[in-house]
C-alpha cells in the first residue's frame, strides 16, 4: 500500500484506487501515449489525468490545500 501526503492509497482492485475519497482509475496503455495514465475522478466530476499513481495523489493534495475542494 502506498502513502500519499494526506494517508495510504486504497487499492480496490488492479485498475482502481481510493485516495482522500477521491477514485483514481488505472487507464490503458493507448497511443499516443504509451505511458500508464491515471485517471482522478470524484464524485462524477473529471479531476485530470497524471502519468504515476505518485503524481495524482500530489494532485489530489494540490485541490485539497488550494480549497477548490470541499470535502462534506
Amino acid at each position: 500500500m502506498k502513502r500519499g501526503a494526506r494517508g495510504a492509497v486504497l487499492h480496490l482492485n488492479s485498475k482502481t484506487s481510493l485516495y482522500c475519497g477521491f477514485t483514481i482509475l488505472r487507464l490503458p496503455r493507448k497511443k499516443p501515449y504509451d505511458r500508464q495514465r491515471y485517471q482522478i475522478t470524484h464524485e462524477g466530476h473529471y479531476y485530470g489525468i497524471d502519468f504515476a499513481l505518485a503524481e495524482a495523489c500530489r494532485t489530489i493534495d494540490r485541490i485539497i490545500n488550494a480549497d477548490l475542494f470541499i470535502i462534506h
